[in-house]
């Protein structure tokens, strides 16, 4: 499928689509830096363009001219900006500007008239306003064009190998005159009255199969697959009939050196924070940047920015003796090792916490058909 990819970010979720056979047709950011890193990394197995710039400014030219420079495609994806959005931000409201950047989803899809719309965002979008947002946003997008059959869920991360708890809402639309035609992967409740979206999950905390290799490597392993244009079968890595147990910290970044910055080891982005560790035995697993890390368990939520106090964001290694690497987050976050991040190292961290891991953003992409 041809795909539309707004709010692109440094190119989490688009990779996953790119590597479960779906061809990006067009991206956005308004991140000068994230765009670097997208160019940079996916301009390794695609040449589509990607737009640096507000999309209101964008969107707001000649329909005519949008028409043109804007492909047709098959799906709208995006992660529209969520930091309104985030349990992280104690004054979420529908009063921050960035929370209105979804319309722009809206008209996307109303110009390109595709047949999916594949949407990602922060579990908060349920509760904000009293729960009230995010039927709105449902009922916008059922609306739009010819109409849309809508469905969602909220999913964890860590249920499709990526080692970290990572909960967010996937938003799934269909074509209402299309949605008969297709196996739509949906479960409904016990009222027969919502409709609820199912994405089959590979790894469980009750799992009992281990992976032969860790999930980091396979994105390796398939990037680099998808770089030479080779084909390449995640399936032998992993056996749709059995359940894998949650990836860990141990499997993920324990093969990387105690220090940042050594010379002596080739490879990108293993450069750290100089914020100071707290104290092992006076952490707090509830502040933003300071939840605690254990080598036999997964990570907590990697994120992009503060908690609104000026507090530290990156979460700490597990030996207590300095913050993750940029490298380490990123491979907490499943991307490839090849993926190299560009700017400052404060960038880097907002680009890596803002994007949709590649591991679970793969899994989303299968369920288009």
């Amino acid at each position: 499928m041809k795909i539309i990819s707004m709010f692109s970010g440094a190119g989490g979720l688009d990779l996953g689509f790119e590597l479960a056979g779906h061809q990006i047709v067009w991206a956005n950011d308004f991140d000068t830096y994230a765009v670097q890193t997208y160019r940079h990394n996916l301009g390794k197995i695609s040449n589509h363009p990607i737009i640096d710039g507000d999309i209101v400014e964008y969107l707001n030219n000649d329909r005519a001219i949008l028409k043109q420079n804007i492909p047709n495609a098959d799906v709208v994806i995006g992660g529209f900006p969520c930091q309104g959005f985030t349990i992280a931000n104690i004054n979420r409201s529908m009063n921050d500007q960035r929370n209105f950047l979804y319309l722009q989803i809206l008209k996307m899809i109303e110009l390109k008239d595709p047949n999916f719309i594949l949407l990602e965002n922060v579990k908060g979008l349920e509760n904000i306003e009293g729960g009230k947002i995010l039927p709105m946003i449902i009922n916008d997008l059922e609306k739009i064009g010819k109409g849309y059959n809508i469905y969602y869920n909220v999913i964890n991360a860590m249920n499709y190998g990526v080692p970290q708890n990572r909960e967010r809402i996937i938003i799934y639309g269909v074509k209402k005159d299309l949605a008969p035609s297709i196996d739509l992967p949906i479960n409904r409740d016990k009222s027969k009255t919502l409709k609820i979206l199912n994405i089959p999950s590979t790894h469980s905390k009750t799992g009992t199969d281990m992976q032969s290799t860790p999930s980091y490597k396979i994105v390796n392993e398939m990037f680099e697959a998808k770089c030479k244009n080779i084909p390449f079968s995640i399936e032998k890595y992993f056996n749709p009939e059995k359940t894998y147990k949650i990836q860990t910290l141990k499997d993920t970044i324990s093969d990387l050196p105690k220090k940042t910055n050594d010379p002596n080891f080739k490879i990108y982005n293993h450069t750290g924070s100089a914020c100071k560790v707290i104290d092992k035995t006076n952490i707090k697993a509830t502040r933003v940047g300071n939840r605690p890390t254990q080598w036999d368990k997964y990570a907590p939520t990697i994120m992009g920015r503060g908690s609104g106090t000026g507090g530290p964001l990156i979460i700490p290694h597990p030996e207590y003796n300095r913050r993750m690497s940029i490298r380490e987050v990123a491979r907490i976050q499943t991307f490839p090792d090849s993926f190299e991040f560009i700017g400052a190292n404060s960038a880097c961290y907002r680009q890596i916490g803002n994007a949709v891991p590649v591991l679970m953003a793969y899994n989303i992409a299968k369920i288009i058909p």
